[in-house]
């Protein structure tokens, strides 16, 4: 009996500590999709906004440009409007493949919550077979059937439990370093998001000084 206490101690001692590294990583994830999330949407909504003002003024600018400075022959225009034709069409290429992956990835994020709530149902569930394993031992002044392992029976499942924590073990130590690597390529992202955005306020300071002297360049 003796054993078996000890086994159960260190097995109880084992899990705990895991629980414990299992919240630990899973907190590193959550940041990291936090981040992450944060990112594409400063990216998309605020650096490609901006990107594409800048875009529509160079246009602005470059036509009244070439329209005063050009000789009108060469299909100088429309091979103006061809430029900025194909780089609209990469960028809805680009864009559709973007999303494209973002649908992969919520579906994968769909996928794992159904895991915790699946994992939820089977806490329950065991919750309410203990419940009812409550009522059996007042009623009958004995453990279920299901719970009357004989030592031998008891030290092989500690063993098997002792077992897979190993291994549960090995997995969350892969995790952990993981989403280490993901939160540092994350704070690299967001250092290159700021970095962008500096560049295309550099590109709007320079557009609006062209745009506002535009009178000198075209007279």
């Amino acid at each position: 009996m003796r054993e078996i206490s000890e086994k159960i101690e260190k097995n109880w001692a084992s899990l705990l500590n895991q629980r414990s590294q299992n919240y630990l990583v899973r907190s590193k994830i959550d940041q990291n999709i936090a981040i992450a999330n944060s990112n594409l949407s400063a990216s998309f909504m605020g650096n490609r906004q901006l990107a594409n003002h800048n875009t529509a003024d160079i246009k602005y600018n470059l036509k009244k440009i070439a329209a005063n400075n050009l000789t009108g022959t060469n299909s100088e225009s429309e091979n103006i409007e061809l430029l900025f034709l194909k780089h609209q069409q990469r960028l809805n290429k680009k864009l559709a493949e973007n999303s494209t992956e973002l649908v992969e990835a919520l579906e994968k994020l769909q996928l794992a919550h159904r895991q915790v709530m699946k994992t939820n149902e089977e806490i329950i569930k065991f919750n309410s077979s203990l419940i009812d394993s409550t009522s059996e031992i007042i009623e009958t002044n004995q453990l279920p059937q299901s719970m009357q392992l004989s030592d031998e029976s008891i030290v092989s499942e500690l063993e098997k439990i002792e077992k897979d924590t190993a291994v549960t073990n090995t997995k969350l130590e892969k995790l952990s370093a993981r989403a280490e690597e993901i939160s540092q390529l994350s704070d690299k992202s967001s250092a290159e998001l700021r970095a962008k955005r500096e560049k295309i306020k550099e590109n709007r300071d320079r557009i609006s000084s062209l745009r506002a002297n535009l009178s000198l360049w075209i007279e």
